[in-house]
């Protein structure tokens, strides 16, 4: 329920604006109409009004050769070509065409990122960096941002995918103007914005194997020559991607927008948009299971032989999982599990965008607010986990821009979080049951400048820094019951003994000791004992990052750029314990360029990420044997490589792309304890003394997660003219990825080997766009490859998440 100042905010802003709009209408006689770049189709997108000449002028240059496209990743409107940074961006038109429609599969177009899709979110790394958690108590690695604003929970970064201008990747820390736990890199998220004085819109709709639809489309009102408003949606569905009907979705997604131009210097927005996710979410497959050797001092692994495609549900997969062990009761097996998943999660936010231009800048200001009510039931682990969250973030950021040309330009901001979390989890393995209420509270307010020195024409200084405070307070409470075999049988443990079930509440539990520590018998030889605990902590922080680069333009379309920029990511807390922040040091060091009167473009980056301090999060096992989403700082690591991105307009109808990321990562100091003898490929080491953690885990030398050696895109585009008003436009893509471990335990089973993924359409084009006609494969291999692989809590089975198979369908679009 939205409180007064929530209410106010949404209240304030139509206030503010539908007059705004009114006003704008009753001029449309007087003022004659100004054209926005901001539209899905344009090339450029100049927010602040200095330097729309420059994108005008950009544009205009390269009718012949490619396209420029112009970011705000810098605060600033600039030529990708000109931005002295390591960026890759894809279109709003790309992302149309080729069915992008979450972070999962951005990757496709973009080697850098690599994302695993689960239902409690997405795992999203950059050259290796990044979270297996979507826990409250810890922040991601990669930042995510949508339409300028930063959104906390990587679990709230869904159906944001439709009617956008394009989506931006910094890789490498963001220092300074996206300061906020941003260490491996941001992804913003930005939606075309309406077209000022204008109606005009698209829709598009494709059906495919899967019984999988999709209906996406917007349109854009006029509301005088100076106000526009834009509404857009979409609605997608597929069934489930496995046998047992799992892995399916059903996505919305609504936004709408008015932009009102009230005079030549000052623009006022007002965006509101809402989400909902549900189906089953992603799922799992068991791989197989392990088992300790005593006699040999080692595991053996034995593979299922489920195919990656079986689930968790079939009767084949529920029989299997009763061969596994259930945790710590000697002679039991798991049951079959009771409950089958889903997803149900509501995502709301509203902002205004107010931008006013002065002699000595644009002054722009963003107040905006986000909440996401989640409901998850999930089996990606192999054993049920139960979420309810309710998360509440509000911001608010101002900053000054410079006008460019001058011999100094300048961005000074400041910017302000808060967020709070209610979070409810509840799962078991069978041996126990937890439950756990938290309550994560974050105020993070942080100020920011950038100067760069033009020294003469071609060459410049530029350095930054950011002020960040983190204070956050965690307060939980668990209970947790534990199955223990008192009486053993005859014939050795318990193995008639009732496991603990599945439910959302302690008090569902058949079996509840009154008190803490006290302990229940139970039918057949069994117990249960209750423990109960309680945590709370407060973590203030502040840090200062910086960046400090130089870039020199070798020639006219030539660009050369070195810098180094640090970055930080806040500590936090787990039930029974903290952890501390997390830093990187990133040298980068590229060249952009277009040759042959501008067709062809080729674009080097080498970088060097040096990370302390590193935070690792997973599912595992607290000090008092519950399970739940952990975070350790593991040691340090480094990532160092090449990315190389060509780009040629051979003819006026053929296009050809390549991109090659060489990456070369190693952990130098990776360890961990744990009080079992654990299923590693890491080295494990016994303490001498038997008082202490009794094995030591030494992961050092191995590569960085999800971080392949080597990973090549190629993609080709022809278009055949047919007439004066069709054409066919044919397109194809593969991606190659060299091995890469998904999992932070290292073994044999976390290792997917390496992969080949193709795609390719073909669409017949009416009247230059107007209207098209689409038949599209995707991942025509049919390669399910791991994403993501576990080992079941409290038990001794393996269960991996697997890339979606080969789809098909077709597609209609319309464009007035």
């Amino acid at each position: 329920m939205l409180n007064a100042h929530k209410t106010w905010l949404l209240l304030s802003s139509a206030a503010v604006l539908w007059p705004a709009a009114a006003n704008a209408q009753g001029q449309s006689q007087s003022t004659p109409p100004r054209l926005d770049r901001s539209a899905p189709g344009a090339s450029a997108s100049p927010q602040n009004p200095a330097d729309a000449s420059e994108a005008d002028a950009a544009q205009a240059s390269n009718k012949a050769g490619l396209d420029d496209i112009v970011v705000t990743a810098q605060q600033r409107n600039e030529n990708l070509q000109k931005a002295a940074l390591a960026i890759s961006v894809v279109t709003g038109e790309e992302l149309l065409e080729d069915g992008i429609v979450g972070v999962d599969t951005l990757q496709k177009n973009v080697p850098a990122l690599q994302v695993a899709n689960a239902s409690t979110g997405n795992f999203i790394f950059i050259r290796g960096v990044g979270s297996f958690s979507v826990s409250p108590t810890s922040d991601p690695a990669v930042a995510f941002n949508y339409d300028g604003v930063y959104v906390g929970r990587s679990g709230s970064t869904t159906g944001a995918f439709y009617d956008l201008e394009r989506v931006e990747l910094l890789k490498g820390p963001q220092g300074t103007l996206y300061g906020r736990n941003a260490t491996a890199g941001a992804v913003n998220i930005l939606p075309a914005q309406p077209r000022l004085g204008e109606f005009s819109g698209y829709g598009t709709a494709s059906y495919g194997n899967y019984d999988a639809y999709s209906v996406e489309g917007a349109i854009n009102v006029a509301a005088g020559d100076n106000a526009g408003l834009r509404f857009s949606g979409i609605y997608s569905q597929h069934d489930g991607y496995l046998r047992d009907g799992t892995s399916s979705d059903k996505t919305l997604g609504l936004r709408g927008q008015l932009k009102v131009e009230l005079d030549p210097k000052l623009t006022i927005r007002i965006a509101a948009d809402f989400a909902h996710q549900g189906g089953t979410g992603t799922a799992a497959t068991y791989i197989g299971r392990f088992a300790f050797n005593p006699a040999a001092g080692a595991f053996a692994f034995t593979p299922s032989n489920l195919p990656v495609s079986e689930g968790l549900y079939t009767p084949a997969a529920q029989a299997y999982r009763q061969t596994g062990a259930a945790g710590t009761i000697a002679g039991r097996f798991n049951d079959p599990l009771a409950f089958r998943q889903y997803v149900d999660s509501d995502l709301y936010g509203v902002a205004a965008y107010i931008d006013y231009e002065t002699s000595f800048g644009t002054i722009s200001v963003i107040p905006a607010w986000r909440h996401s009510l989640r409901d998850i039931l999930s089996a990606n682990a192999g054993q049920q986990i139960g979420n309810t969250a309710e998360a509440d973030q509000t911001s608010l950021e101002i900053r000054l821009v410079s006008p460019t040309g001058r011999t100094i330009d300048y961005i000074l901001g400041g910017y302000y979080f808060s967020e709070d979390i209610d979070d409810d989890v509840h799962n078991t393995s069978g041996s126990q049951a937890a439950f756990q209420i938290s309550k994560v509270r974050t105020r993070s307010p942080s100020v920011y400048g950038r100067l760069t020195f033009n020294a003469t024409d071609t060459l410049r200084f530029t350095g930054g820094a950011r002020y960040t405070s983190e204070r956050k307070n965690f307060s939980s409470s668990s209970r947790t019951l534990q199955l223990l075999c008192t009486i053993p049988a005859a014939s050795g443990g318990c193995p008639n003994v009732a496991l603990l079930p599945y439910t959302t509440s302690f008090e569902g539990q058949p079996v509840r000791p009154a008190a803490n520590l006290a302990t229940l018998p139970i039918a057949n030889g069994g117990s249960v004992r209750r423990i109960d605990t309680t945590a709370t902590g407060r973590f203030n922080d502040s840090k200062i990052t910086y960046r400090a680069a130089v870039e020199f333009d070798v020639a006219p379309r030539s660009l050369l750029y070195a810098s180094l920029e640090t970055g930080y990511r806040a500590g936090g807390f787990n039930p029974d314990a903290s952890f501390g922040p997390e830093h990187i040091t990133a040298y980068t060091i590229g060249s952009k360029n277009r040759f042959l009167d501008n067709r062809l473009q080729l674009n080097i980056e080498g970088f060097y990420w040096k990370y302390r301090d590193q935070q690792l999060s997973f599912l595992g096992i607290n000090s008092v044997g519950a399970v739940g989403l952990l975070t350790s700082n593991i040691g340090r690591s480094v990532a160092k490589g090449v990315e190389v991105e060509a780009l040629a307009q051979v003819t006026a109808t053929t296009r050809l792309m390549a991109n090659v990321q060489y990456l070369d990562s190693r952990y130098t100091s990776f360890t961990y304890v744990t009080p079992a003898p654990p299923y590693t490929g890491c080295a494990t080491t016994p303490a001498a003394s038997p008082t202490g953690a009794p094995f030591t885990v030494n992961c050092a030398g191995f590569p960085l997660f999800n971080a392949p050696k080597w990973t090549v895109n190629l993609a080709a585009q022809q278009r055949l003219v047919l007439s004066d008003d069709l054409a066919l436009v044919l397109d194809a893509d593969t991606q190659y990825r060299s091995g890469r471990y998904t999992n932070f335990t290292l073994t044999a089973q976390d290792y997917q080997g390496s992969t080949w993924v193709s795609n390719a359409q073909a669409s017949l084009v009416v009247d230059d766009g107007r209207w098209s006609v689409t038949a599209f494969v995707r991942n025509i291999e049919n390669n399910r490859y791991q994403t993501f692989a576990t080992q079941v809590p409290g038990s001794n089975l393996y269960v991996s998440i697997n890339a979606q198979p080969r789809t098909y369908g077709a597609r209609l679009s319309t464009r007035f």
